[in-house]
């Protein structure tokens, strides 16, 4: 688990609305990845000056020869027979080229369950090559960051190194939230199985937005705590924000037998999830929500 510090990010209007999205468990290399719904994804966001992103995890669908799972025939069909030698740098080649466009907007990248494996048994980390070609943050299987938004006089939202300092030497109003991520564990298959993986991450760490993947879901999940401010005087509410980041491996495919076709899973809705956060207010929700 990583503590991967701060990022820090300047905007230029009260109303200023920002997106965090989660690319999750994009599966690229299988035929049943939805690799043009990725592509639309990724396109919304290089073109939204106020989206941000995070991955966590089962970028690519790593299976090699050796495994026990392997079936050429799951491939997809850009991938030749010379790339089954070596199918980890295949989809992180391929990886790097689809989320390239949006490198500059990108929060940090976990792995998952797929990398995990894959470079154990092959001893090959294609997951740091992964951050280190597209020059992000490596999240690893799990992180906590914070988001400190600092309102200043900007034509463009941008992530900086460092807190900004007004021409008087002072630093501008700022606005903070703590993210917890993770790939995302269990084999949970129904709605309240899955929901149940979520809120039991957001009892055990703490932070203020949580994005979990891995069963291949979407939903939102608010959690509220009372406390009492600083004199004790009077009654506080805070609420934290969860979702279950999605997936773009679809369950059935034609022509293919899926692992999900075997288990018969339901089928899932596909793309990525995000959450909302207008950090004048210092509030978030759900994409979509009025805050």
């Amino acid at each position: 688990m990583e503590a991967a510090g701060k990022r820090h990010i300047l905007y230029g209007s009260m109303k200023d609305e920002f997106t965090i999205w989660d690319l999750a468990d994009l599966h690229v290399l299988s035929r049943a990845c939805a690799e043009g719904r990725l592509k639309s994804d990724i396109e919304e966001i290089r073109n939204d000056p106020f989206a941000l992103w995070l991955g966590t995890g089962d970028n690519g669908d790593y299976i090699g020869p050796a495994d026990k799972r392997f079936n050429a025939k799951t491939f997809a069909s850009w991938v030749k027979t010379e790339d089954l030698a070596d199918i980890g740098m295949t989809g992180a080649r391929r990886l790097k080229e689809l989320l390239e466009p949006i490198a500059d907007k990108c929060l940090g990248m976990c792995y998952g369950n797929h990398e995990d494996a894959y470079q154990k048994k092959y001893n090959q980390d294609v997951h740091g090559w992964l951050c280190r070609e597209l020059d992000v943050p490596n999240l690893q299987y799990s992180a906590l960051f914070d988001l400190i938004f600092h309102r200043i006089s900007t034509d463009r939202p941008k992530i900086v190194d460092k807190a900004p300092r007004r021409k008087t030497g002072r630093r501008p109003g700022s606005t903070a939230y703590r993210v917890y991520c993770h790939h995302g564990a269990g084999g949970a298959t129904t709605p309240g199985g899955k929901l149940k993986k979520l809120t039991d991450f957001m009892e055990r760490f703490d932070a203020d937005l949580y994005f979990i993947g891995h069963v291949h879901g979407q939903a939102y999940h608010p959690m509220v705590q009372i406390g009492a401010d600083r004199w004790c005087k009077k009654l506080v509410d805070r609420v934290r924000h969860g979702v279950i980041t999605g997936s773009y491996l679809k369950t059935y495919e034609q022509g293919m037998t899926t692992y999900g076709e075997v288990r018969a899973y339901a089928p899932t809705t596909l793309g990525m999830t995000g959450l909302k956060l207008k950090p004048n207010h210092g509030t978030a929700g759900p994409v979509g929500a009025r805050l």
